[in-house]
C-alpha cells in the first residue's frame, strides 16, 4: 500500500472525513512556500539545552504507540498522526527519538542519508531535492503533546543532526513552511539557516514543486521571524533551481 492510500485509509477508518475533504480541496487549488534550511556540521555550534534531560536513541516498535496516540491530545491534526505513521509503515531509515529519564519517548524525527534517495523519492514524490553524498535530510519532526514547551525540539534536532557525521555527511537539510514560525525558531536554535526555497502548487489534482535559490528578502524574513541575528560569514551550500512535477494525488 502506498503512503497516500495508507494516510487516507487511516483517516477514513478513524472517522476523520473532514480532514480528507480538506486535503481534496487543497489539491483542487493551493500554493505554499517552504524554507529549505541547512546546517553545516563543520561550523562550531553550541547545542541548546532543554528544560529536562533527554537522550537520543533509534525508534523502537513500542515507541510508536506512546508517541502517536491520537487520544493524547484531540487538538492534534489527525493528518499529522497519519503522516508520521505512514513513515513508520514505510520503514524509512532512520527514525530517532528523544527520551526522558524514564525512557519515555517525547520527540521523533528521521535522519535520512544519501543512500536512501530512492526510498525518499518513492515515499515523498519529489518533495525534496535528491541528496548529494555530503548531505542528509531531517524530516518528520514530532513532539509528544505532554512534553511540549520544554524546548526539547531544538536540542533533540541538533543532536540527531550531528549523527549525520556517521553517514559521512557535512550538510543536513530540512524543510519548514514559511508560516510555521514555531518550527522555524526551533530549527534556527538547532543551527539551521536558509539555503533555498521550495514552492508547491496544486491545480486540479496536479502538483508542481520548484526549488529556488534563497532570495535576499526571504533570507531577511527568516531572521526577523526567528528573532535571530544573521550570519555575516555566508558560505551556505547552495543548489541551482530545479523543477519537479510529481505524480497526481500523492500524500493524502
Amino acid at each position: 500500500m502506498s503512503s497516500k492510500l495508507f494516510n487516507a485509509f487511516q483517516l477514513i477508518r478513524k472517522g476523520h472525513f473532514f480532514v480528507v475533504i480538506e486535503e481534496l480541496r487543497k489539491r483542487i487549488y493551493s500554493h505554499s512556500i517552504s524554507f529549505g534550511l541547512q546546517r553545516d556540521l563543520k561550523n562550531e555550534f553550541e547545542t541548546p539545552s532543554a528544560k529536562i534531560e533527554i537522550q537520543i536513541r533509534p525508534l523502537r516498535k513500542e515507541d510508536t504507540a506512546d508517541l502517536l496516540d491520537p487520544a493524547a491530545n484531540p487538538s492534534i491534526n489527525p493528518r499529522i498522526i497519519a503522516s508520521q505513521q505512514s513513515m513508520v509503515y514505510a520503514n524509512i531509515p532512520t527514525c530517532y527519538v528523544a527520551v526522558a529519564a524514564d525512557d519515555k519517548p517525547c520527540y521523533m524525527q528521521w535522519l535520512i542519508g544519501y543512500n536512501e534517495n530512492h526510498e525518499t523519492e518513492k515515499h515523498f514524490q519529489g518533495a525534496f531535492p535528491p541528496l548529494k553524498k555530503s548531505e542528509a535530510l531531517l524530516e518528520g519532526a514530532y513532539s509528544h503533546p505532554a512534553y511540549r514547551g520544554l524546548r526539547i525540539m531544538p536540542r533533540a534536532m541538533a543532536l540527531i543532526a550531528e549523527k549525520a557525521v556517521d553517514m559521512n555527511a557535512r550538510w543536513v537539510n530540512t524543510f519548514v513552511d514559511v508560516t510555521n514560525i514555531a518550527s522555524l525558531k526551533g530549527c534556527q536554535r538547532s543551527g539551521f539557516k536558509p539555503f533555498l526555497l521550495r514552492k508547491e502548487r496544486w491545480f486540479l489534482f496536479c502538483r508542481t514543486i520548484t526549488f529556488h535559490p534563497i532570495s535576499e528578502s526571504m533570507n531577511e524574513m527568516f531572521f526577523q521571524v526567528t528573532d535571530s541575528e544573521r550570519d555575516k560569514t555566508g558560505g551556505n551550500h547552495q543548489i541551482l533551481m530545479t523543477n519537479h512535477t510529481p505524480k497526481v494525488g500523492e500524500h493524502i
